[in-house]
């Protein structure tokens, strides 16, 4: 009762405060509400149990015995045996992934697909929302029809209607029914984004593009080890002896096929909540993140917090002679103490219901501007959830304890006889103040720090060297195979274009890839000079003729392939030219001359090695901003290896416009195929800027910014509240030292001296919790040391302003009292 009563009084002080309540209603609703946007991403990411059981499954991972190291899928008829194993598993699933072209009116949208096997849904342990799973016939391809399954993101954004079973879907060229929608919330096995569409295994051979393809053989070969397994053990089986019998299995398996499955070994691992890798990844960099992400939103918070204590400890004394009566007349201080945290209470209650609000939305905008950045078409799970009111519940919980129970307990050990008589003494000697604003500036000058490297990365980023100039560089991604357009069709369209962009004028050069430098995708391939040797992992890339002309980047020696390499090679002809950057060269031939060498090129696993001959070295170019060097990297020409996504690279005279150049080019692509699948159209100054990688180091460049601006703020409010209640309480020794003499600015600069001296204080302890936080974020900037000793002092010089500039407007306004009323004053 004493509690509910403490409550309703609060609520009535509050009434009676108005622009105390309102302050610190701010002040918290900024800490909380910056806690709980930041909490409903870190509970999507490592918190939030999967839908299903996905939580409790094994993915199965596919190793070589004699190269630990090497790692890679199932075929779908190791899959099957896999499947079949009962005295292993309960259920196994099958999945892989693709991108899809999805025709919406006169423009093809690209999407994230995943291929899967038809017990998928089964496996994980969920329901459809709508519609039915995957049939076994379907799965393996024996009945005609086109089926796929939806999203819910895709289902809501045709209203939820039930007509949306059953309609059509125009992916790759071909029309397909949709049969089924996905759970809401539901992502397959990865936690953060989710596919848009599902199709079932059955539909592999016309629906995966070159770039996710393992094999140039059908799905069910036994090369091509496409799938990567999940399963639910048995019950009573244990993930030892699970392994035990996979891995005799795989040797059975090997006896079997040894053509195929040879000196492979299987085992389980745990399910990864974002990686989709025929690797075993964990989850360490990604709560590594969220924990990072997590300590800066606390520390807002903790800025908050220690203002809000400030700000109670100026109201307290103000109410001492209150509190001293309730304690001469027979209060126990522990009353006192619930009193006063009732109130730190009520006003924790009421921020955090205004943080919660903010946070609600601020999840809400997130999604959508998460879903609006990606590249292709990827529904982002990030939504509200009821865990974010038990959050904001517990952080309001936190704050009080924070914020109200030290001053609390300060405040109520008064001596009554003193503030009875209005002694100032006590109050005078209880220097909490100036700690609290000292530990307050040492908080947000790391905060201030970390966004200061998040925004130098960021800065650093459009300066980045990518081995050649990209001034007039535009590229145009086209993907042919997303149309359902067979090779001889989308080579014919791909010459014809380079044929009629090379003829535009103000075209200086134009070449094909199938990658582009500061894309979300790369190829690869493993290069060998003898089919014993282990090779190496490279990046490679099929170009076209003048692909080095076009970047600007000259050979270093040798030549660039010709027209004619741009053509398929007759099939009796194996070996081909090929180019290899400066770095593999270095690493497969040392000192020795490349040109005219042999080198075996595996373009994917399980594929037989081609012969190719080295005719040039090319230079070293990044092709990834978070790299250590630029890759080794081999170059095929177009005629050696087919792939239907393709980026046009076109070098426009300078002069001409890029925006315009850009609209001829598109124009032009329009009028020699209106179904060809372009799927983005830019400089390659956007093209880097707009890639996975920049958008991460600007996200989080604008995140820290945020928190930093917060902290900024947070603390001029601190230093100002201070400083304000110091001038009020001092306002008698003011006016006697002007009576004695003492100018208006002999006062400004005891009264800024003062703040300069607790600032100084807060901002050395905070260099060392700068640079501690600066090593924690050092895995996530770009190009900037997590020392920096500029941003660490432009961080300490503007917040030395903020505080400086808080402390002077109260002891101006000081200067501005009459001394015979400073003398009046009690």
């Amino acid at each position: 009762m004493n509690f509910v009563r403490d409550l309703r009084h609060s609520l009535r002080l509050l009434k009676r405060s108005p622009g105390f309540s309102a302050v610190a209603v701010l002040v918290l609703a900024l800490g909380i509400g910056a806690n709980v946007g930041v909490f409903s991403v870190v509970n999507t990411l490592v918190l939030q149990p999967r839908p299903g059981r996905i939580d409790s499954l094994v993915t199965v991972y596919n190793r070589d015995r004699n190269k630990p190291a090497e790692y890679h899928g199932f075929s779908y008829g190791a899959y099957v045996d896999l499947r079949d194993r009962r005295d292993v598993f309960e259920s196994v699933l099958a999945q892989g992934f693709t991108t899809l072209g999805v025709r919406e009116g006169d423009l093809t949208r690209q999407a994230f697909g995943a291929v899967v096997s038809a017990n998928y849904f089964e496996t994980l342990g969920v329901s459809l929302a709508a519609g039915r799973p995957f049939t076994l016939d379907e799965e393996k391809g024996r009945v005609p029809t086109d089926v796929a399954i939806a999203s819910y993101g895709l289902w809501r954004r045709h209203n939820l209607d039930p007509a949306f079973i059953g309609s059509r879907a125009a992916i790759n060229g071909r029309d397909y029914t949709v049969v089924g929608v996905a759970p809401k919330g539901f992502g397959g096995i990865t936690a953060f984004v989710s596919p848009q569409w599902w199709l079932p295994i059955g539909a592999y051979d016309r629906i995966v593009n070159e770039a996710f393809r393992e094999s140039d053989h059908g799905i069910q070969s036994r090369d091509n080890y496409a799938l990567l397994p999940v399963a639910a053990l048995k019950p009573g089986v244990t993930r030892e002896q699970a392994n035990a019998r996979l891995d005799a299995l795989s040797r059975q398996l090997g006896d079997a096929y040894p053509q195929t499955d040879k000196d492979r070994a299987f085992f389980t691992g745990s399910v990864a909540r974002m990686a989709l890798s025929t690797r075993p990844r964990g989850d360490g960099p990604l709560v590594g993140l969220a924990a990072l992400l997590m300590l800066m939103a606390l520390l807002v918070l903790a800025v908050a917090c220690l203002n809000l204590a400030n700000l109670l400890l100026a109201r307290g004394v103000a109410r001492r002679k209150e509190i001293a009566i309730r304690l001469a007349l027979g209060s126990g201080r522990g009353r006192i103490v619930q009193q006063l945290v009732a109130e730190g209470l009520t006003l924790s209650a009421i921020g955090a219901s205004v943080g919660l609000f903010a946070g609600w939305w601020t999840t809400i905008a997130l999604g959508a501007w998460l879903t609006n950045a990606l590249t292709f078409g990827l529904d982002v799970l990030v939504s509200p959830s009821p865990r974010l009111i038990v959050a904001a519940g517990a952080f309001a919980i936190v704050s009080t304890i924070l914020f109200a129970v030290g001053p609390a307990w300060s405040l109520s050990g008064v001596h009554a006889t003193d503030d009875l008589k209005g002694d100032r003494g006590g109050a005078r000697r209880r220097g909490i103040g100036p700690l609290l604003v000292a530990s307050q500036l040492a908080v947000s000058l790391a905060l201030v720090a970390a966004a200061g490297l998040f925004t130098r990365g960021a800065v650093n980023v459009a300066s980045v060297d990518g081995g050649f100039p990209i001034a007039h560089q535009l590229v145009v991604g086209m993907d042919a195979g997303l149309a359902g357009y067979n090779e001889a069709r989308t080579r014919s369209t791909y010459a014809s274009i380079l044929e009629h962009v090379r003829a535009l004028a103000g075209v200086e050069s134009a070449s094909l890839a199938s990658t582009v430098v500061f894309g979300d995708m790369e190829m690869g391939a493993r290069v060998r000079l003898a089919p014993t040797d282990a090779g190496l992992e490279v990046a490679s890339d099929s170009i076209s003729a003048h692909y080095f002309e076009t970047l600007g980047a000259r050979i270093v020696r040798g030549r660039e392939f010709d027209a004619s390499e741009d053509r398929p090679a007759a099939p009796s002809t194996n070996a081909g030219p090929a180019i290899v950057n400066r770095r593999l060269a270095t690493m497969l031939f040392r000192d020795a001359d490349p040109i005219g060498r042999p080198v075996l090129v595996q373009s994917r696993p399980g594929a037989a090695p081609q012969s190719f001959t080295v005719v040039g070295i090319a230079p070293d170019l990044r092709q990834e901003l978070f790299q250590d060097g630029p890759p080794p990297h081999v170059y095929l020409p177009l005629g050696s290896r087919f792939s239907s996504m393709m980026t046009l690279h076109v070098r426009a005279a300078p002069g001409v416009g890029d925006e315009a150049m850009i609209g001829t080019i598109r124009r032009t692509l329009e009028s020699i195929d209106p179904q060809l699948p372009v799927l983005s159209a830019k400089t390659l100054t956007a093209q880097r800027d707009t890639s996975i990688d920049v958008w991460a180091v600007h996200a989080g460049a604008t995140l820290f910014f945020a928190f930093g601006a917060l902290a900024l703020v947070l603390a001029a409010i601190g230093v100002y509240g201070l400083k304000a209640y110091d001038v009020s309480r001092r306002t008698r020794e003011i006016g006697i030292r002007v009576a004695l003499g003492a100018t208006s600015g002999d006062v400004k600069r005891l009264l800024v001296a003062e703040g300069a001296r607790t600032a100084a204080l807060g901002l050395a302890a905070g260099v060392l919790l700068a640079v501690g936080v600066g090593k924690l974020a050092s895995g996530y900037l770009f190009n900037v040391s997590p020392f920096d000793p500029t941003i660490l002092a432009a961080a300490a010089i503007v917040l030395t302003g903020a505080a400086l500039l808080a402390s002077y407007l109260p002891a101006r306004r000081a200067t501005r009292v009459a001394p015979l009323d400073a003398l009046r004053t009690e």
